[in-house]
Formats: structure tokens, C-alpha cells, sequence
């Protein structure tokens, strides 16, 4: 059983800047990954959709598995620095090469390309993993306040929205400038240049976060392969987890749909600006936008829950995405200008899911020792990222088969009928998503005054007055 979280409450701004910034060298690499590999894939690398779908998506469902195994192992580490810090320093610079090695195109066609993109995707999830699963498991050890746990949540999404600015802003003019005309050789270049930055964050990071001390563990290291043995065993602990602990599966439910869907959007709207609205110049300014809308919203979305519940805020900003999305669906107009605006829209709304998210889940770590007696944080956020990778690996299958089902060909004009169809996928499928995650939240009864009771009932448990318990 691991100890339960002894570090003050309140955390300072130079720790909470600390761990929060991160989410920037994270979101160098994922936002690259989410907004440009899948169309790297297929109007670089020349790849199939069904075969850049099925490229993308036995990336993601290695790196759902992995995502758990690295819980196991990193929840049995114990070091002088740490039970998760040093695994971002171990996974920063693999990261970085293998994000360069992804978008780069090999001297290699049909099949061997093709194999050649698995590969390279696998191992960039397998070294993002390393370092993102002990990152997220963090913001449940260096506090066990809920309101803190808010702030940490908005801070993190504040440096994950500038990373995917920066991406949105320099990736594209960066595949320009060094390219100078070649866009195979300006992704290789803007991939070394941007996995170089994320290093020099997340090692920033590294130096900046301290973690409570805590009494070691009976449990012994594990390595690759006993923590693979230790993954499917924990399996079935987990099952038993989410089915003592409803938030937890109410939690995975939603982010589980909205993975699946609301994702559709993000990696179709290139294909949108360069052939729905024969605009690709209008790209530099229309994927920054929605990454300030989210840095303007985090501050309501924070407001807004700590007045009402994290739940509320979850709901109401599927109603704003939801009306965002019928908007973009039923919109006759060819207008960049009008395109952009419903695209703010809908962020304005979406938003709200990665402060919530990211808040609930340690909330959850707290009912599962509440309800169990162990704490499990980084089995839980491993679970949680596993759902959401396996999700995102279905989504690229479902994209891949549906752009081949409405005509799309890369590179060159497209029918009315693939117009439309892509249009549908951008808007329907997202709508279906905020539908689901709406009912798998619905009875969340997670809000201030459950948790506080919760770790009054802990700390009683431990017989020690429960002076950490949120205002």
C-alpha cells in the first residue's frame, strides 16, 4: 500500500509554475502529433488513409498498453529523487529523437513505408510514455487539495494551450522557412528544432518539482518484462477498481468518448483549410486561435467550477461545443472568417473537459483509498491515459475508413460528396461524443464538500487530524 500524501496543501508559485510548465515540452510533442502526423502520413509520407489510420493507430494501442506498465513500474520506484521525477529526465532525449525520426521520410515506398511509420510512432509513444505517465501522477503527490489540484489543473492547461500555440504558430512556418519549398525536409528540420525546446522544459521541470518524502515500499522494482506480468495482474485489480469506485469509471467513460470523437475535428482541419476551403495561408492564423481561446477560458472554467462543481462545468461546456459543432455542420458560407469563429466556439466550450479531466482524476485517486484503502496514483492515471490512447487508436482506424468511405484522395480536388463528408465527420461524429461523456458523467458526485469528508474520513483512518483538507 502506498503512503498516503503527507506535503502541505498549498504549494507555492514557483512549484506550481514549476510542474505546470511541463505541459509545454509535453505539448510540443503531442500537439505536433495530433495536429500534423496523420496528414504528414498522407500528403508527405504519400501513405493510404485506411493505412496512415492504421499506422497512427497501433501507436496508440501500444501506447494505451504501455501506458499502464509504466504506472506499475513507476509506482514501485523509490529513489533519492523521487518516485516519479527521474523518469523525466530519462525519457526527455529519446523522446525528442524519435519525435524527428517520425516526421521524417525514408528513401523507402509501399509496405517498408509503411512499416517503417509503425515503428517510428511506436517508439515515440513508448519514450513520451516513459515521461508523461510519472508527469501526470505528480499532481496527485505534491498536494491532496482539492482547489489546489484546480489551480495546478489550470496552470497545466495554461503551458499545454501556449505548447500547442507555439506548435500551431511554428510548425507550419518553420516546415516553410527550412524547407524552402521541400515539405518533407521542413517537417524533418522543424521536428529536431522543437524536440531540442521540449527537452530543455521538461529538464526545467525536473529541477523545479519536489515530491513529499514517504516511508519505502515492501514492494521490489520491477522490470520491463515482470512490470508486463504485473500489467495484466493489475488488470484485474483495476476492474475492481472502477467497479468499487464510479467516479473513476464515470471519469474514464467520458474521456473515453470524447477521445473517440471530438479528436475527428482536430485532425481533419487541415484537410478542411486546404481543400473544404482551398485557404491553406489562412492555416497560421487559424490554429493559433483556438489555443488562446483556451488560456482566455481557463480562468472562467476554474471560477466556474470552484463555484458550482467540476461537474457542472463538464456539462456546460458540452452545451457550448455542442451548439459550436450544428453551427459548423449547418454553415452554407465558404468564409474563412466565419469557419474560424465557430472553431472558437467550439474551444470555448471544449476547454472546459481538459481543466475538469485533469482535476477529477486526482480526486478519484482519493476516493479509491477512501473507498479501498490504497491510493494506486499512478495505476490510476496509467489506466486513465491507457483509455484515452486505445480511444485515440480507434479514432485514426474510424478516420482512415471514413475518409476512404466519402472519396477522399490526398493531393488532389476533392468531390462534393467528400466535401460534405468531411464536413460531417468534423461535426457529427464530435456530436455523438459530447452526447456520451454527458450520460457517463451525469450522477458525478465528486464536489468540495464529498471531498472534503472523504479526507476527513482518511486522515481519521490514519489517526492524524485532517489539517490538509481543502477551504
Amino acid at each position: 500500500m502506498t503512503s498516503t500524501v503527507s506535503m502541505g496543501a498549498r504549494l507555492g508559485w514557483g512549484q506550481r509554475l514549476g510542474y505546470s510548465f511541463g505541459d509545454l515540452g509535453m505539448n510540443l510533442f503531442w500537439q505536433s502529433i495530433g495536429l500534423f502526423l496523420y496528414y504528414f502520413y498522407t500528403d508527405v509520407m504519400g501513405i493510404s488513409p485506411i493505412w496512415a489510420g492504421i499506422a497512427y493507430s497501433v501507436a496508440s494501442i501500444w501506447d494505451g498498453v504501455s501506458d499502464p506498465i509504466m504506472g506499475a513500474i513507476a509506482d514501485r520506484t523509490r529513489t533519492r529523487l523521487g518516485r516519479y521525477r527521474p523518469y523525466l529526465l530519462a525519457g526527455a532525449l529519446p523522446c525528442a529523437i524519435c519525435f524527428a525520426l517520425a516526421f521524417w521520410v525514408p528513401p523507402l515506398k509501399g509496405a517498408a513505408l509503411v512499416a517503417y511509420a509503425i515503428l517510428t510512432h511506436v517508439a515515440l509513444r513508448t519514450a513520451y510514455t516513459v515521461m508523461s505517465i510519472p508527469y501526470s501522477s505528480l499532481s496527485a503527490r505534491i498536494t491532496n487539495d482539492s482547489n489546489e489540484r484546480a489551480i495546478i489543473a489550470g496552470c497545466r492547461v495554461f503551458f499545454a494551450a501556449i505548447g500547442g500555440l507555439s506548435v500551431a504558430i511554428a510548425f507550419p512556418l518553420l516546415v516553410a522557412t527550412l524547407g524552402e519549398g521541400k515539405e518533407d525536409v521542413g517537417y524533418a528540420l522543424s521536428a529536431v528544432l522543437l524536440g531540442a525546446i521540449s527537452v530543455v522544459i521538461i529538464t526545467i521541470t525536473f529541477f523545479t518539482t519536489h515530491e513529499p518524502p514517504e516511508e519505502a515500499s515492501p514492494e521490489p522494482r520491477l522490470s520491463v518484462a515482470a512490470a508486463t506480468v504485473a500489467f495484466f495482474h493489475d488488470i484485474g485489480k483495476f476492474w475492481n477498481m472502477l467497479r468499487h469506485n464510479p467516479p473513476l469509471a464515470q471519469v474514464f467513460g467520458a474521456i473515453t468518448v470524447v477521445s473517440v470523437a471530438l479528436t475527428m475535428f482536430g485532425k481533419c482541419i487541415l484537410y478542411w483549410f486546404k481543400y473544404g476551403l482551398n485557404d491553406m495561408a489562412s492555416l497560421s492564423i487559424a490554429l493559433p486561435m483556438p489555443a488562446l481561446v483556451v488560456i482566455l477560458m481557463l480562468p472562467f472554467w476554474i471560477f466556474f467550477a470552484r463555484r458550482t462543481s467540476k461537474r457542472a462545468a463538464w456539462m456546460l461546456g458540452s452545451v457550448i461545443s455542442a451548439v459550436g459543432y450544428v453551427a459548423f455542420f449547418f454553415n452554407p458560407s465558404g468564409s474563412t472568417a466565419v469557419t474560424i469563429l465557430i472553431m472558437l466556439f467550439i474551444t470555448a466550450g471544449q476547454a472546459s473537459y481538459a481543466v475538469m479531466f485533469w482535476s477529477m482524476v486526482p480526486d478519484t485517486v482519493e476516493y479509491n483509498e477512501w473507498k479501498l484503502g490504497s491510493r494506486e496514483e499512478a495505476k490510476i492515471f496509467g489506466f486513465a491515459a491507457f483509455a484515452q490512447k486505445v480511444a485515440l487508436g480507434v479514432n485514426a482506424i474510424l478516420l482512415g475508413q471514413m475518409l476512404s468511405f466519402v472519396g477522399f484522395v490526398a493531393n488532389q480536388p476533392q468531390t462534393p460528396e467528400a466535401i460534405l463528408g468531411i464536413k460531417a465527420i468534423m461535426s457529427l461524429v464530435p456530436l455523438a461524443g459530447i452526447a456520451a461523456s454527458v450520460f457517463c458523467l451525469w450522477r458525478y458526485r465528486i464536489d468540495a464538500t464529498f471531498h472534503r469528508r472523504m479526507l476527513g474520513d482518511i486522515a481519521a483512518r490514519a489517526d492524524i487530524a485532517p489539517e490538509n483538507t481543502p477551504i
